[in-house]
């Protein structure tokens, strides 16, 4: 990627003369990654100026903070996550695809003293000069979409969002602990019909044994990656009924190695896990909060107590004004573990960065895709309004600035440095 990124017209550090000048203001760049290709404006000056501000008024909170006496009172915090939204589906496509998979599938080396991760080709440590490494090493496995599911009776283990985390926390660390790396791969949260959460994570698992108390025998025994996962997953969900414990055992997880092949290179994964559970696959409702876990309440404009949403005045004061609050969390509906962003990051002149997010706009309106919308209309007789689905065309850099999809971010970048280092169509 940094060399597909080098071909581009850039501008290079140190350079002279008026096109190597960068003054205050927006500066145009083009980001490579492995699956992104993306063209955006930065006001670093501004951005600085900004954290300068953050800063200040973090010391003025500490300093009030300290001299305050009584209870402190509970700063603004972001409202309750309820729905997965689009922007934050834009965001997983987005970062899924920055990332370098490499880790799931080659052989690198892990320092001792700063665990940094580094290529299998070096003998030290690229940051702090160490010759102490441990050896990942993953060539040969195939890639696998794991499955964790709950019992009939969920909410018995997994009353909140908080609960449920936990249990994913735990599994994270039985497997470093019995496998002897970490879990890599990006992870998903969704929900069933029936309300219950489900988790989805795609990595390779490791091949071989390794040993674990036999649930129903409790001997040691040496199990494989599928068994491991099947009772792991299991203990660390414990529903005291043994009944539902025994069924949980038997189909509580689940792992695809069909569906991990298919996804063969950044994009691919990106997509996979934002439309999984889109409108366009009938299964939107995996993505809908159950009322389990947010509960919603009327807290009183006059006293500030909290009563239910039949009541129609406080009960304290008899006021009939209150505000509505929702509590409660899904918590995040995405991440990803063990992996990092691969960018390549080039400053460009305007003239640059708008042809190539014109080139990027043609090349994307060149596909024809199309995406459903409902549009409303009114009828200029009666002003009635009505509403209906219509079909238009997706557009992406509409203002010469945005991000594609593509399936090799460092081939794409290549061709267009090409163009763009050729002669003018003009």
């Amino acid at each position: 990627m940094q060399h597909a990124a080098d071909l581009i017209p850039h501008i290079t550090a140190g350079a002279v003369g008026e096109a190597g000048v960068l003054t205050e203001g927006p500066r145009w760049e083009i980001v490579v990654s492995p699956g992104v290709f993306r063209v955006r404006t930065r006001d670093y000056a501004r951005a600085e100026r900004r954290h300068e501000r953050e800063v200040e008024r973090h010391r003025k909170h500490v300093d009030v903070a300290a001299t305050w006496e009584g209870d402190m009172p509970n700063p603004l915090t972001r409202g309750a996550i309820t729905a997965w939204t689009r922007r934050s589906r834009a965001r997983l496509v987005e970062r899924l695809s920055d990332l370098d998979y490499t880790r799931l599938y080659g052989r690198f080396h892990i320092c001792a003293d700063c665990r940094e991760e580094f290529v299998d080709d070096l003998d030290h440590c690229p940051r702090c000069r160490s010759g102490r490494y441990d050896t990942e090493d993953r060539r040969g496995r195939l890639p696998a979409m794991l499955t964790l599911t709950y019992p009939g009776d969920w909410l018995t283990v997994a009353p909140t969002s908080d609960a449920a985390m936990g249990h994913f926390q735990a599994l994270c660390k039985r497997y470093a602990r019995a496998w002897g790396e970490p879990l890599r791969g990006p992870w998903k949260k969704e929900f069933q019909g029936r309300g219950a959460v489900h988790f989805h994570i795609s990595t390779t698992p490791p091949m071989g044994t390794t040993p674990v108390t036999d649930p129903e025998t409790g001997q040691p025994v040496r199990v494989d990656f599928k068994r491991w996962l099947s009772i792991v997953w299991a203990e660390i969900v414990g529903h005291p009924d043994p009944e539902e414990h025994r069924k949980h055992l038997l189909a509580g997880t689940g792992v695809d190695y069909g569906q991990g092949l298919k996804l063969t290179d950044p994009r691919r994964m990106a997509v996979y896990f934002a439309k999984y559970g889109a409108a366009a696959t009938g299964k939107e409702y995996q993505h809908r909060v159950p009322r389990e876990w947010v509960d919603t309440v009327l807290v009183c404009s006059s006293c500030g107590v909290e009563h239910d949403q039949a009541l129609d005045e406080c009960p304290g004061c008899g006021c009939p004004d209150a505000d509505v609050v929702e509590r409660g969390s899904a918590g995040r509906f995405w991440g990803y573990r063990g992996l990092n962003r691969a960018l390549a990051i080039r400053q460009v002149t305007p003239d640059v960065g708008i042809a190539a997010g014109r080139i990027a706009r043609r090349w994307y309106r060149a596909k024809g895709l199309t995406k459903q919308v409902t549009v409303q209309r009114v009828e200029q007789a009666t002003g009635r309004v009505t509403y209906r689905r219509s079909t238009v065309r997706k557009r992406l850099f509409a203002h010469g600035r945005g991000f594609v999809c593509v399936n090799d971010g460092a081939a794409f970048a290549s061709q267009l440095a090409r163009y763009l280092g050729g002669p003018s169509p003009h």
